[in-house]
């Protein structure tokens, strides 16, 4: 058999599909019907049961008998963070019900299995969950929809500031650290791509950097400022909506961080679009009706933004130096480098 790592794409998910059937077998799940989704470090397969015993009413958010499986690339997360995700995701269902994705237990009452099958090396974590109704806007946003975001994060950020982790799980930081220093899912650190940096970028990133360390440590991390984060929910991406209200799917890049830092997120795809103002102010007017006394951190977003982009330019050197023969990536890392000084001029940030 050939060795894994030597398949192309259509080999690998041909094995990955292997995986996935063995693992809906844990689930009791052995007559679904799985549909490929994506192969981009998770695999993931859309999961089509049948003749359930689970209701769900018109008001719930779940579609009936069907499900998300998600076949976890181990170079991106360990285990123990994969379990933190699992864990905090059936807490907000459980305390708050808000309309995220609900993991689905085994019948040991377990959130994350290992499977293994010949031909992939080492068991691979697995995690499944329902799968949420709704649809992306794409061009349709409008302010009503941003409105509709900041309600939901708002009662997100509410709900992890008092809810306590289990103890020994933990996961990614959006500190400084986490941002500018640690290695985060590339196996390369982001405080040695610094030295990779075209010349163009370095004093405009390094700036950023420094005044972000120095607002962060002044915020501190108290419960009230810093917790567990989406750490990637803009409308563009992770956020549905289903008449009307908004559904955030896709934690699997979350972790601890500023909740101003999350809210700035909502806005990375539109700052340059001619609306932003008003979808700035929308957002921040629905998150205002569950969360108040946060103006402090909430005047930093331009700032939290604009580390974002640093972050993400540091990343993706780091991802062009582990796997320097990979398509796409001189390009990829270009266009976020370029957006990011983009910005950051356009902010006066350096």
């Amino acid at each position: 058999m050939k060795p894994f790592d030597e398949l192309t794409r259509p080999g690998k998910i041909r094995r990955f599909r292997r995986l996935a059937e063995a693992a809906l077998e844990v689930y009791g799940f052995a007559e679904a019907r799985l549909k490929f989704i994506t192969l981009a470090g998770n695999a993931v397969y859309r999961v089509f049961a049948s003749n359930s015993e689970t209701d769900v009413s018109e008001n719930d958010p779940f579609v009936k008998d069907q499900y998300l499986l998600r076949i976890h690339d181990c170079r991106e997360q360990d285990t123990d963070a994969i379990e933190l995700e699992m864990e905090w995701l059936t807490a907000i269902r459980r305390d708050a019900g808000l309309p995220v994705p609900e993991p689905v237990f085994t019948a040991d009452r377990k959130l994350l299995i290992k499977v293994s099958v010949p031909g992939i090396p080492d068991k691979r974590d697995v995690t499944l969950l329902r799968w949420i109704k709704g649809r992306f806007m794409g061009n349709n946003i409008r302010p009503n929809h941003f409105k509709a975001q900041g309600r939901l994060m708002a009662q997100l950020h509410n709900h992890a500031q008092h809810w306590q982790p289990p103890p020994g799980l933990t996961k990614r930081r959006f500190n400084p650290d986490g941002l500018f220093k640690d290695d985060a899912g590339a196996g390369f650190p982001n405080s040695e791509a610094w030295a990779l940096l075209p010349e163009s970028y370095l004093k405009p990133f390094e700036a950023v950097a420094r005044k972000t360390t120095q607002v962060m440590n002044e915020l501190g991390k108290g419960s009230g400022v810093y917790g567990l984060i989406h750490g990637d929910c803009g409308v563009d991406a992770n956020v549905l909506f289903h008449k009307g209200e908004a559904r955030i799917i896709d934690f699997d890049g979350s972790g601890f961080g500023y909740y101003a830092y999350d809210l700035s997120l909502a806005l990375e795809h539109c700052w340059d679009d001619k609306e932003h103002l008003r979808y700035r102010d929308a957002l921040l007017d629905g998150y205002a009706e569950f969360r108040t006394g946060v103006e402090r951190q909430l005047k930093h977003m331009d700032l939290f933004l604009a580390a974002f982009y640093v972050y993400m330019g540091l990343w993706t050197i780091a991802v062009e130096k582990v796997y320097p023969d990979a398509p796409g990536h001189p390009q990829r890392r270009q266009r976020w480098l370029e957006r990011g000084l983009r910005y950051i001029e356009s902010r006066r940030l350096y």
